[in-house]
């Protein structure tokens, strides 16, 4: 039996319980000084009082065992359709059997009977039935009242203990319907928040789960472009300085001059090896969680006006509150900008413009040199480097955001890239909606 209770452990619907123990206690305390059971009833029929008495009690015992029994059990959530009518039904019993042994102490019962059968039958039949089972209990009330035994006074409307007391069984019974209604709905309620409270926390998980994979893929994109950094950059300066140390080796006897040439070639192809490195580490140092993009955007931007392009900056807005992944795709995309304009643009000016707006940022890198011919997207451009523009294609699009490149031979280049404050919140909308 522990064991059966046990496996219903959880949150108990304490209110029902509650106003039921106060209901029953009430009508015990009643049942023991039968102040309900007028003389009409009983006159001349001596020791009914007390067999009204005790009926009263045993049924309020009952019904409050039963009452226990499907709290402890059930927690009022039958498991079937099926005990919720048989427990009502048991439920009934001892009225039936009652007035088949002496039908005369029904008006006598009533008072606890019609109210409590009101709310069990509301809560197993369906919602025009529960007004049909109000309404007839009431009548039967109604009519229990005017009815008046043999050899007993009818009722008089100047008796006013008769009409409160015929007050107090039609409220009881309405009080009780209004109950069944009220207590039903809020279990409704609760479950649909549970359920809703359920749907939030597996939604929750999913972002955490996605948040998690787009660090992740985060991280091996930033891995995958140091990558080609190397490969592009670092490689190819190693590569060259190697030649340029083959030709002073084959010409160091031949011709001093050459060979020192070749030497110093070697040395400088070195030297912008170094650079390449310590712009690797840097970019490495950028993945923390304190990371500055106004205080890191200026190192690229610095590099171009070192290298003659002389920059033009237009810097509006907070960065405080966009997604750590955003920031860094922004800072990706001018560094990329800045290094593509040194290495292929010949280019004399340049023009920078970030905004940082409620929603969006957007980015505007754009310079007077060369320019190119455009391929599609996603392939190689021509002398623009092997992965530069692929390269920011993907990084910006793993973060829901737009970039677009415009440049023609002789008319220079642009890159835009507009990326939302938190990638997360654009799953499932267009990115292409404006957020200002």
């Amino acid at each position: 039996m522990l064991r059966f209770f046990k496996k219903n452990q959880g949150e108990r619907d304490f209110a029902r319980i509650i106003l039921m123990a106060l209901f029953f206690l009430f009508h015990f305390m009643l049942t023991s000084r039968p102040l309900f059971y007028t003389r009409r009833y009983t006159r001349g029929e001596s020791g009914l009082p007390s067999i009204f008495t005790l009926l009263n009690i045993a049924i309020v015992g009952f019904w409050f065992i039963l009452e226990l029994f499907e709290f402890l059990a059930w927690n009022y959530r039958w498991e079937k359709p099926s005990q919720g009518l048989s427990i009502t039904v048991l439920r009934c019993l001892p009225i039936l059997g009652i007035l088949v042994f002496d039908p005369r102490a029904l008006p006598g019962m009533m008072t606890l009977v019609a109210p409590l059968l009101t709310f069990y039958l509301s809560l197993v039949v369906k919602p025009f039935w529960r007004f049909c089972v109000t309404i007839f209990f009431c009548v039967v009330q109604l009519g229990l009242f005017y009815y008046t035994p043999p050899h007993a006074p009818p009722p008089s409307a100047a008796n006013q203990y008769e009409l409160v007391i015929l007050l107090y069984q039609l409220m009881s019974i309405v009080l009780m319907f209004l109950f069944a209604q009220l207590w039903e709905q809020d279990r409704r309620n609760r479950d649909h928040q549970a359920l809703l409270t359920a749907e939030i926390t597996a939604s929750h998980g999913e972002l955490k789960k996605f948040a998690s994979q787009v660090s992740r893929t985060v991280a091996l994109e930033e891995r995958t472009r140091i990558a080609r950094d190397i490969h592009d950059s670092l490689g190819h300066t190693l590569t060259a300085a190697s030649i340029q140390l083959n030709k002073a080796e084959a010409f160091f006897e031949r011709d001093a001059a050459v060979a020192r040439q070749a030497i110093a070639d070697a040395r400088s192809s070195m030297q912008e090896a170094m650079v390449d490195v310590r712009s690797t580490l840097e970019t490495l140092n950028a993945n923390s969680e304190g990371f500055d993009f106004f205080a890191q955007v200026t190192k690229p931007l610095e590099s171009l006006e070192r290298g003659g392009v002389k920059v033009a900056r237009n810097f509006s807005g907070d960065q405080d509150g966009f997604n750590i992944a955003v920031l860094l795709a922004l800072y990706r995309f001018i560094q990329e900008g800045a290094t593509n304009i040194l290495k292929h643009s010949k280019a004399r000016n340049a023009t920078i413009a970030i905004d940082f707006g409620e929603s969006w940022v957007s980015a505007e890198l754009s310079d007077d040199g060369c320019g190119f011919i455009r391929s599609a997207m996603g392939e190689k451009a021509s002398g623009y480097g092997a992965y530069g523009l692929s390269g920011l294609v993907d990084r910006i699009a793993l973060v829901r955001g737009e970039f677009t490149v415009d440049s023609a031979p002789g008319e220079g280049t642009t890159l835009k890239a507009r990326m939302p404050r938190d990638p997360v919140s654009r799953i499932g909308k267009e990115t292409g909606t404006d957020g200002h």
